[in-house]
């Protein structure tokens, strides 16, 4: 965030402009009108609305502070409950070159926590977040591409240069806003990148259907530990040595698959492509592979 010390004399088109109107900027708007709805905001946004839902974003599985955030802070627990899948917690399996899952270590809930988190549609969510700011009077430029961002100096107004439609548009405001996420337009203007030292690799995809870790296994014992016994809502991670396979399913009918991992230990170019990275699969994770490739997984994306 950046703003001046404005003076209540200067004109500004509005209070705050947010660049990125994906989950951040579209939630703080949300909040923002909430606490104080003399508030002028306006989000600058690349993507057209709607998005696609299900194969749109990753970031689909909310832990429960985020969850709180949503359901209780901007009040949007009705939408969660009848738009979205309740999550049944972290789920790990070390199972790394194993076909018997039901074998392998488990790490993960039993029963469902008093707590609840979602595992969000990043679509559908947005689409819903869209309207609904704008019902809160924010206003919502979508389909529009920021050109330039223009730092006011003493007290001087900040403006957002921006395309949309064709035509260009110039918007002012006390405060600016970069929710851009890995564009990251305000990191980039004023130098303020710096290297983290953490060196990994990731590639996902979604394919259609849901994917039931319990259809892998005919043991009632183990079939019978959680209640309800629900592993596929969980986010399932599947670890082995440098890395995690991860299996979050989507209220749309889709599952969210993707291999996070160490770079010196998993090269990219081991996994860059859905065919490689089922190779990939077949090698650490052969029981995952055998599933995903029956009829009913048809690959909707890979990044």
């Amino acid at each position: 965030m950046h703003g001046p010390d404005t003076d209540s004399d200067t004109h500004v088109d509005v209070d705050v402009v947010i660049v990125g109107g994906g989950l951040a900027g579209l939630t703080l708007a949300l909040q923002l009108r909430q606490r104080d709805p003399s508030l002028r905001v306006s989000v600058i946004e690349r993507q057209r609305h709607p998005v696609r839902e299900g194969a749109f974003k990753v970031g689909e599985s909310t832990v429960e502070i985020g969850a709180h955030y949503f359901s209780h802070v901007l009040g949007l627990r009705g939408h969660l409950d009848a738009e979205h899948l309740r999550k049944f917690g972290f789920r790990f399996f070390f199972s790394d070159g194993q076909t018997q899952l039901d074998r392998s270590t488990e790490l993960g809930v039993s029963a469902a926590l008093d707590v609840p988190s979602w595992q969000i549609d990043r679509g559908r969510f947005e689409n819903f977040l869209t309207g609904h700011v704008r019902e809160a009077g924010a206003m919502v430029h979508d389909g529009a591409v920021v050109r330039a961002l223009e730092l006011g100096e003493a007290g001087a107004p900040h403006v957002v240069r921006y395309e949309q439609d064709g035509a260009s548009h110039g918007i002012s405001a006390r405060w600016l806003v970069d929710a851009s996420g890995r564009a990251g337009l305000l990191k980039r203007k004023l130098g303020l990148a710096e290297r983290n030292g953490h060196d990994a690799n990731a590639v996902w995809w979604r394919v259609s259907g849901h994917v039931d870790p319990n259809d892998w296994s005919t043991d009632p014992q183990w079939l019978g530990r959680c209640t309800p016994p629900d592993r596929w809502r969980s986010t399932n991670h599947l670890c082995g040595e440098g890395y995690w396979f991860w299996l979050i399913p989507l209220s749309s009918g889709q599952h969210s698959l993707g291999i996070v991992c160490d770079a010196t230990l998993h090269p990219l170019d081991g996994m860059n492509t859905h065919a490689k990275a089922m190779d990939w699969l077949r090698r650490h994770q052969p029981r995952v592979a055998q599933s995903l490739e029956h009829d009913g997984h048809e690959l909707q994306d890979f990044l």
